[in-house]
């Protein structure tokens, strides 16, 4: 090795040969049988590579985790790597500016299938990238472009727990709850702990009620909008007039100053 083990090799789970794979007995054996529910199939001989990490060494101590990617994956247009679609059209802001991310494989497949059209593009809008409540869309693409709220949690740790065994580190994995509660809230995060994973990232949750889209909402929204811009009116004018008489009372303090000189 050109450069070395790491200072602190000796002694480490590298060093006795035990990958991230190995580590789950390990687990196990400090939780117990009960408190891990964790998949350790394996189909290719480690036994090589065992050897060589024992004697040979590691030059880093961490190897491998799964960080967040999901700005980085709109600038560049791919998918935020272990996330599932989190809408199949939306505006995403952020310090770097706002992007319009739409699923480009939707769309491939509602144009083979003759759907893509202003109507569909509108649907798409109106139901926040959803594609279940368009009757038209057949049930295959329903359930292809699922979003990630559309998809049971517990599929999501599950897809974790069977990354998690070859990580020696974590992975950014975020959790996507709809009509969340606190019941789902503890059995997901307990399901998350008995799984093996170390840790999770963002919980993402929707209510379970969410708001009609209709014109009276609308204008409800508008009426609020135009309450907030009157306030901000009325606080403008207040700090105007605290600002005047703050100067005529300086300006009078002055004059007597000057004025007994």
């Amino acid at each position: 090795m050109e450069r070395g083990r790491y200072n602190s090799f000796e002694g480490s789970l590298w060093s006795r040969g035990i990958l991230p794979i190995d580590s789950i007995a390990i687990l196990r054996r400090e939780r117990g049988d009960q408190y891990l529910q964790m998949d350790e199939t394996q189909r290719l001989d480690w036994d090589a590579v065992r050897e060589k990490v024992r004697t040979q060494g590691m030059r880093n101590s961490n190897v491998m985790a799964i960080a967040p990617t999901a700005t980085i994956a709109n600038i560049t247009g791919v998918s935020q790597s272990i996330e599932p679609t989190y809408q199949n059209l939306y505006v995403k802001s952020n310090l770097s500016g706002e992007f319009t991310v739409v699923n480009p494989y939707l769309v491939r497949d509602l144009k083979a299938a003759g759907l893509w059209d202003k109507v569909m593009v509108n649907d798409l809008k109106y139901y926040d990238g959803s594609l279940q409540e368009i009757d038209r869309v057949p049930e295959a693409l329903k359930a292809l472009y699922a979003t990630a709220f559309e998809v049971e949690p517990r599929w999501l740790v599950e897809a974790g727990s069977r990354r998690q065994k070859w990580l020696d580190q974590a992975q950014s994995l975020n959790l996507y709850i709809k009509g969340a509660s606190g019941k789902k809230l503890d059995v997901t995060y307990k399901m998350a702990w008995l799984s093996g994973l170390k840790t999770t990232y963002y919980l993402r949750a929707l209510g379970a009620t969410s708001t009609e889209k209709d014109a009276a909402s609308q204008g409800f929204l508008h009426y609020l909008a135009e309450d907030r811009r009157n306030n901000e009116v009325a606080l403008l004018r207040t700090h105007a007039r605290l600002y005047d008489e703050a100067l005529e009372e300086a300006q009078a303090i002055l004059k007597d100053i000057l004025g007994g000189v």
